[in-house]
């Protein structure tokens, strides 16, 4: 008889969607089985399917927890500090995006299927991506200096923080968060003294 996990609806949604990251970071998706996740979180196949009818079911719930966690902790660090310094909301930015592995795999894989024709996901990105560009907005707002080109600065922040998640799951170089905001810190003061 198979086991059914005793909990909340919550509990169970849940117990579910740490046991699948957990193993979709270790083994990948293609090699992580619905009847794996099931069986490592205690929880029976009909309860798993239950939720989750279909493994990219499973797919969206992570993809939209990852991001929300992500967000939440983004905008968290904005509201936390009324007045911002470039330091603190670069060093910020940089630690909360590239800190797991798990979740780099996890966004790697995420965009990797955006890209290759899933629409629904696709829509996901682009809405979490405006929300992120809108959330370095209100943090450049905060900061002292000229307030010029702050779509495409936070484009470009967003832009340089996927490509270190990439070279840091290629074991391309440990990535070093302040060398990269030392130079990004360079670049801004040299723009300010030019404007």
């Amino acid at each position: 008889m198979a086991k059914t996990a005793k909990g909340s609806t919550t509990d169970n949604r849940q117990i579910i969607l740490d046991t699948a990251m957990r193993m979709i970071s270790e083994k990948g998706v293609d090699k992580t089985s619905l009847a794996e996740i099931s069986k490592a979180s205690g929880i029976s196949k009909g309860t798993l399917y239950y939720y989750y009818a279909t493994k990219n079911d499973l797919i969206f719930d992570m993809a939209d927890l990852h991001m929300e966690q992500i967000t939440t902790s983004l905008f968290s660090m904005i509201e936390d500090k009324k007045t911002l310094s470039w330091e603190t909301m670069l060093t910020a930015f940089f630690t909360t995006l590239l800190a797991s592995e798990a979740r780099s795999r996890l966004h790697l894989y995420l965009v990797r299927e955006a890209v290759s024709g899933n629409d629904s996901l696709k829509t996901r990105f682009q809405k979490t991506y405006s929300q992120w560009f809108g959330m370095v907005d209100q943090a450049y707002e905060k900061m002292p200096g000229p307030q010029t080109h702050l779509p495409a600065k936070a484009q470009f922040l967003v832009a340089v923080v996927d490509g270190f998640i990439l070279q840091g799951l290629l074991g391309a170089n440990p990535t070093p968060i302040k060398e990269i905001v030392d130079l990004m810190l360079k670049t801004i003061k040299r723009n300010k003294n030019e404007t």
